[in-house]
């Protein structure tokens, strides 16, 4: 598959020659330096190729990718990162996710109201598929390091929501914690909607739970856009 299939429609906002620089770049420093890069580096734009850009509704930002290795110190350790924002694998059970993971599952759900049994996606592949692209601000990090890629990543994501916000309106932009937020400047507020709130992490850090208000936000703001908003979870 060329990197034009790869990511299709993408095209439109996305640098495919910068793109393809930065993976080579890290597969490089892969190579010569031995390191493990989260997530995998095949993975690396994959919530691009989950979510199409026809579908697309809501644009997540997190900081960086997950910095542990899942079977750590065994041959098969492999990056705890997916290529999605905050995501784990599929078979991950609800008492290993990983903690900014964990903060927003428990969010999503409002105990105000009543519900059955929840069904939540840890890949969050579902969320995807709606419309709802989950980035960071750097879309990999070297295993054991978060943050090595920040200064990395910066142009492109930059450039990215520049041309993304200019491109498409009525989308939520949601930019969870201050690195997030350092890109607001990029998105064009004038027809799309910024939200901001604190990283998940910052919650886990403080073992306090995150508003569900900010999951409201966004479907009320969609709501009103085309009178339908995300289903964040599923209930049996």
């Amino acid at each position: 598959m060329t990197i034009q299939e790869y990511f299709g429609p993408w095209q439109q906002v996305i640098n495919l020659q910068e793109a393809d620089s930065l993976i080579q770049r890290l597969c490089m420093l892969a190579h010569r330096d031995n390191l493990i890069i989260c997530p995998q580096i095949k993975d690396i734009f994959k919530a691009f190729h989950l979510c199409p850009l026809s579908s697309l509704r809501v644009v997540i930002i997190g900081q960086d990718p997950y910095p542990t290795l899942s079977g750590c110190g065994t041959t098969t350790s492999i990056p705890v990162a997916t290529g999605i924002a905050f995501a784990n694998r599929p078979s991950t059970p609800s008492s290993s996710f990983s903690p900014s993971l964990s903060v927003l599952s428990d969010s999503v759900i409002d105990f105000t109201v009543p519900h059955g049994i929840i069904n939540f996606d840890p890949s969050l592949e579902k969320w995807e598929e709606q419309g709802v692209l989950l980035l960071n601000s750097a879309l990999s990090c070297i295993a054991g390091q978060p943050g090595s890629h920040s200064l990395l990543w910066r142009p492109f994501i930059s450039s990215l929501l520049t041309s993304l916000s200019r491109h498409t309106v009525g989308i939520v932009y949601v930019l969870m914690g201050s690195q997030a937020q350092s890109f607001r400047h990029c998105i064009n507020e004038q027809s799309n909607h910024v939200l901001c709130t604190k990283h998940p992490a910052w919650y886990a850090r403080n073992h306090s739970r995150m508003p569900s208000s900010i999951w409201h936000d966004i479907n009320s703001i969609l709501i009103g856009l085309n009178g339908y908003g995300i289903q964040w979870y599923s209930e049996q």
